[in-house]
């Protein structure tokens, strides 16, 4: 009876240490697996914590959750619903009390819901996968992912990515977007940084409240805005539209229509073939145009240089007017209008007493496509395309 005595009490002080080493249960658990299938999904919603995805050959998927204290464990729910995997945690000390990390990895051909209310995203591997996510005080960092479709959003953080084949869809309240190359359709917009893209394979929307915009080429149709700095766009294969309020504006090469406009820059368009519609309210502006018939092009300055370049044997009909601010009799002198074409595809020109205006129309090759350049207190100058 004795021995036996002291055999309880040496386990019921044993006890605690044997707990110590016991696997906590299925709910409490900081790490647990899931056997899924292909195609499946992964719902994370936390509180307070980075996310950070992998993916693996495995048919399974792989939860371990990190920084979470004794407190709290009951927090934590991981479960399975048919293909679906959940994880939620609700931190009793609210989001930004501590600091967690969740490590997922998933099978590569596998989608995901990411949300957390104070921490990063970050997704590595090739996922072939719809990539949905959110945070609200992170970073969304991605790698390079050669199948899927990316939608991610930020209210605090920067956003940069690699090479992705898919579509992209990118939204950030206050930081910068960087975007490597995309095979897919791009939709990116920022309220207060600079943007970035080396190319976009498909159709391009990009646009930010306060910063610079920097795009390599575009498969397909651009439409590029910014309230705040320059525009940067290397080829566009469709039409483009390109605003600003307070920069200049940079295309290299379009086929289509191209729109661009600025408050406060300048206006440089090479190798466009089709039709331009250019106007600036402070800068000069400079075009490549090679006419299609398609439509007709106005560049327009309201206090800078106008300078087109066009092939000599471009069918077109050019008027070039000058506005005349301020005293006539002396500043009509000061300007004009200059062509280095020959002088039988000169029609007329002039200088208006009534209208204040320096006016001259040039039908190239007969005539055709309508090219209106107009400017205030400024030269013009009408060049032949020597590319």
């Amino acid at each position: 009876m004795k021995q036996q005595r002291l055999f309880s009490m040496a386990f019921l002080l044993a006890f605690p240490i044997l707990m110590a080493f016991t696997p906590l249960d299925d709910q409490s658990s900081r790490s647990k697996s899931f056997t899924v299938t292909k195609g499946g999904l992964v719902e994370v919603s936390v509180d307070g914590g980075d996310i950070r995805v992998s993916s693996w050959e495995k048919n399974e998927v792989f939860v371990r959750a990190e920084g979470i204290d004794e407190d709290n464990l009951d927090r934590l729910k991981m479960d399975q619903s048919g293909n679906t995997v959940r994880i939620e945690y609700r931190n009793r000390r609210g989001w930004n009390s501590g600091h967690t990390r969740f490590e997922i990895s998933v099978p590569t051909q596998f989608n995901t819901d990411l949300r957390t209310s104070g921490g990063d995203i970050e997704i590595r591997g090739d996922i072939d996968g719809r990539i949905k996510g959110s945070t609200s005080g992170g970073d969304v960092i991605l790698g390079n992912l050669s199948k899927g479709t990316v939608d991610l959003s930020t209210s605090g953080g920067d956003m940069r990515t690699g090479d992705i084949q898919g579509d992209v869809n990118l939204r950030t309240s206050g930081g910068n977007i960087e975007l490597g190359k995309v095979g897919g359709n791009a939709d990116v917009k920022t309220s207060g940084g600079d943007i970035r893209v080396e190319s976009v394979g498909k159709t391009l929307k990009a646009s930010t409240s306060g910063g610079d915009i920097s795009i390599g080429d575009v498969g397909g149709e651009a439409t590029v805005s910014t309230s705040g700095g320059d525009v940067k766009v290397r080829r566009v294969a469709g039409w483009a539209s390109l605003s600003t309020s307070g920069g200049n504006i940079e295309l290299l090469g379009a086929s289509g229509k191209v729109k661009a406009n600025t408050s406060g820059g300048d206006i440089r368009l090479e190798d466009i073939t089709g039709s331009i519609e250019a106007a600036t309210a402070g800068g000069d502006v400079s075009a490549e145009l090679k006419p299609t018939g398609t439509g007709r092009s106005r560049l327009s300055s309201a206090g800078g240089e106008i300078t087109l370049y066009v092939p000599e044997n471009a069918k077109a009909t050019i008027e070039a007017i000058i506005e005349i601010e301020g005293r006539w009799g002396r500043r009509n002198k000061e300007y004009e209008i200059k062509s280095d074409f020959k002088e039988d595809q000169y029609d007329k020109s002039g200088r208006d007493d009534d209208d204040r205006e320096i006016r001259a129309v040039y039908k190239l090759n007969g005539g055709g496509e309508d090219i209106m350049l107009k400017t205030v207190n400024s030269n013009i100058y009408i060049k032949k395309l020597r590319r």
